[in-house]
C-alpha cells in the first residue's frame, strides 16, 4: 500500500493547469507513446507539449476545438492526463486501455459527474461517483472497500441517514449494473480528491505537481481512431429491434451495419468519398479493418468530426456566429454519420450493428427512415426478401 499523507492529493483540487474539468488515468505497463494511442492519440500529433500551451488551442474555433492528453512515466505504471477531458473517465476507453494489463481513472467535471474507475482486462471491477461512494457498479463493485476507507471515502451509506436522494449520474453504464439507487447514501464534497488517493493505494504511484510544469509527452485525441468499442448505450430502443438484433446471426448483423453506413452516406452526399464502400464492404465480409488517421479515408473522417465539434463548441462561445444554422445543422450530421461508419467496421458483429443503427432509430429526422426501419427489422428476423 503507498505509505503517503492524505494532504499529498490536496492539490489536485485547486491546480489551475488541471481547472474544473480533468481526468487522470493510470495504466500500468504500458509506455507513454502506447497508452496514448490506445486512448485515440493521433501519430501525427504526437510531440512533447506544455499544459499552458494546449489551452488557447483547445477552445479555437479554428483549431476544431481539438481535445489534448498527456502522458507521464510514474515507472511501472503511466498517468494520461486529459485537462477539460474525459475520454479515461467512460467505461469503453477504460476497458480499452485497461486490455491485457489494469487501469484506474479519477475525473473531476464540476458541471457534472466526478467519476472514479477500476478495470482489469477490458472488464470494469469498480466505478463510483466520488461524490456518493456508497452506490458502486462494476463485476465486483465491493473489491475496493478496505482501500476507500483508507482514503476516506466511505462505501457504506449512514444507517441512520433519512434522505432520499435521486440521482441522475449521467455516467454511460452497463444497464445490468446500474447502483441501486433506493439506497441511502452520504454526500461528499470534493470526492475527486480522495479518490485520486484511492487510485495511489491501488498503483503505488501518485503524480507530483511538479512533473506538470515542463514539457511531457502529448497527443491531440480523436477517439474516433482509438481502441475502445462502440458506446453500449447507442442503439435501437425498440423492444422488437432490440430482440431482433439478440436473435439475429453474425452475417445478417453485419449486413445490417454495412448498409445502414452506406445509406447514412447517400443520404449526406459523402457516398463517393474515396475508400469508403471498399472498407464498409471489407467489414461486411468479416475481414478485419482498421482506418489509420492518416489515410485518406481517415483524413475525411477527422475533417468531419472537426466540423461536428466546430458546431457543437461554437454553441457557447463568440464564435457562435462563424456558422448559419444550416451550415450547423449539415456539420452535426457529419458528426452523427462518423459514429455509425466507426460501429459498422467494428469487428464484433452486435455491437457494430446495434451503434450503426442508432441514427436510423434514435437519430435526427434527417437520418431517419420509417420504411428503411421496418425493412431492417424483416432483414434481422430472416426476411430474404427484404435484402
Amino acid at each position: 500500500m503507498l505509505n503517503v499523507p492524505h494532504d499529498a492529493v490536496d492539490w489536485v483540487a485547486d491546480d489551475e493547469r488541471l481547472g474544473e474539468i480533468f481526468c487522470l488515468t493510470f495504466v500500468k505497463g504500458v509506455d507513454e507513446t502506447e497508452a496514448l494511442v490506445r486512448l485515440g492519440g493521433l501519430p501525427d500529433e504526437l510531440r512533447p507539449r506544455t499544459l499552458k500551451e494546449v489551452g488557447e488551442t483547445s477552445i479555437s474555433y479554428d483549431a476544431g476545438y481539438p481535445e489534448f492528453a498527456f502522458a507521464l512515466n510514474l515507472g511501472d505504471w503511466t498517468v494520461l492526463i486529459e485537462p477539460n477531458g474525459f475520454q479515461g473517465g467512460l467505461i469503453e476507453p477504460l476497458t480499452a486501455l485497461s486490455r491485457g494489463t489494469e487501469a484506474v481513472s479519477v475525473q473531476r467535471h464540476d458541471y457534472a459527474d466526478h467519476g472514479f474507475c477500476y478495470a482489469v482486462d477490458g472488464t470494469l471491477i469498480t466505478g463510483f461517483e466520488p461524490t456518493w461512494p456508497s452506490r458502486r457498479w462494476g463485476s465486483d463493485p465491493d473489491r475496493l472497500t478496505g482501500l476507500m476507507r483508507a482514503a476516506d471515502l466511505p462505501p457504506d451509506p449512514k444507517p441512520d441517514l433519512d434522505v432520499d436522494v435521486d440521482l441522475d449520474l449521467g455516467l454511460d453504464l452497463d444497464p445490468d449494473l446500474d447502483p441501486d439507487l433506493d439506497t441511502e447514501v452520504e454526500s461528499l464534497p470534493r470526492g475527486y480528491v480522495p479518490a485520486l488517493l484511492l487510485a495511489g493505494l491501488i498503483t503505488g504511484v501518485l503524480p507530483h505537481p511538479d512533473a506538470l510544469t515542463g514539457e511531457l509527452p502529448s497527443a491531440q485525441i480523436q477517439p474516433w481512431f482509438s481502441a475502445a468499442p462502440p458506446s453500449r448505450t447507442a442503439g435501437p430502443k425498440d423492444p422488437a429491434m432490440v430482440a431482433a438484433l439478440e436473435a439475429a446471426p453474425p452475417h445478417l448483423l453485419r449486413a445490417v451495419a454495412a448498409h445502414e453506413a452506406m445509406r447514412l452516406a447517400a443520404v449526406l452526399g459523402l457516398d463517393a468519398t474515396p475508400g469508403l464502400a471498399e472498407t464498409v464492404a471489407a467489414a461486411e465480409r468479416g475481414e478485419p479493418v482498421a482506418v489509420s488517421p492518416g489515410s485518406e479515408l481517415g483524413a475525411h473522417v477527422r475533417s468531419w468530426l472537426v466540423r461536428s465539434r466546430q458546431a457543437s463548441y461554437s454553441l457557447n462561445d463568440g464564435a457562435y456566429s462563424r456558422m448559419s444554422d444550416d451550415e450547423r445543422t449539415a456539420a452535426f450530421m457529419l458528426g452523427w454519420f462518423a459514429s455509425a461508419l466507426r460501429a459498422a467496421l467494428w469487428p464484433e458483429p452486435h455491437a457494430a450493428a446495434r451503434a450503426a443503427l442508432h441514427p436510423l432509430t434514435e437519430g435526427p429526422t434527417q437520418l431517419r427512415d420509417s420504411a428503411q426501419e421496418a425493412a431492417v427489422l424483416r432483414i434481422l428476423r430472416g426476411d430474404q426478401a427484404a435484402i
